[in-house]
């Protein structure tokens, strides 16, 4: 064997120093997979903070049996921002729907608003809701509660952008036939 081969062939089975290479090449690696775990769970956590602020929102207005006013609206949203941990990046739609079976539709008695949401019409309500809501007798009422709010990472993540986290829950009035609304 020529002394040339001999060296190659002993430097191949030294295995000093190896360690230091290989947390070289896996730190990075490592480091960003435990970065986009958080990032992953903190979206999660985010979604059940928005979806049980929804479900608050939806319960307290089954609960009323004043009308609700601009005023009212303006303290759920402040608690959506509350809850969600959101800031000013919050929406609520609230919309009193009911089912008219004589036209196989639902219906809306009124829909209002706070933050980057519209108010809901009745073709809306039929379009793009109409698999989201339970089944209603005729002229039974749903309150139906949609957020929308921002979430923005924590860590920036390649691949992991800001998203919106929409939220729709609905309960039945507890207490009174009917939500009524009023400008007052």
């Amino acid at each position: 064997m020529t002394p040339m081969l001999h060296k190659i062939q002993k430097f191949l089975q030294d295995g000093r120093g190896n360690a230091s290479i290989e947390i070289a090449i896996f730190a990075p690696l490592l480091i960003f997979l435990l970065g986009a775990a958080y990032v992953y769970f903190d979206a999660y956590r985010q979604r059940a903070i928005n979806t049980n602020a929804a479900y608050t929102i939806s319960d307290a207005l089954s609960r009323e049996t004043d009308a609700v006013t601009n005023g009212y609206m303006d303290g759920m949203h402040d608690m959506l921002s509350f809850l969600a941990r959101s800031g000013d990046q919050v929406g609520l739609r609230v919309t009193m729907v009911r089912w008219n079976k004589n036209k196989n539709a639902y219906r809306r008695d009124w829909s209002k608003t706070r933050g980057p949401l519209y108010p809901l019409k009745n073709r809306d309500l039929n379009t793009t809701l109409v698999d989201n809501l339970p089944s209603l007798l005729h002229n039974e009422r749903v309150i139906v509660v949609e957020t929308s709010s921002i979430y923005t990472p924590p860590l920036n993540i390649p691949g992991i952008d800001s998203q919106e986290m929409y939220t729709l829950a609905f309960s039945r009035p507890r207490f009174a036939p009917q939500l009524v609304w009023s400008d007052n």
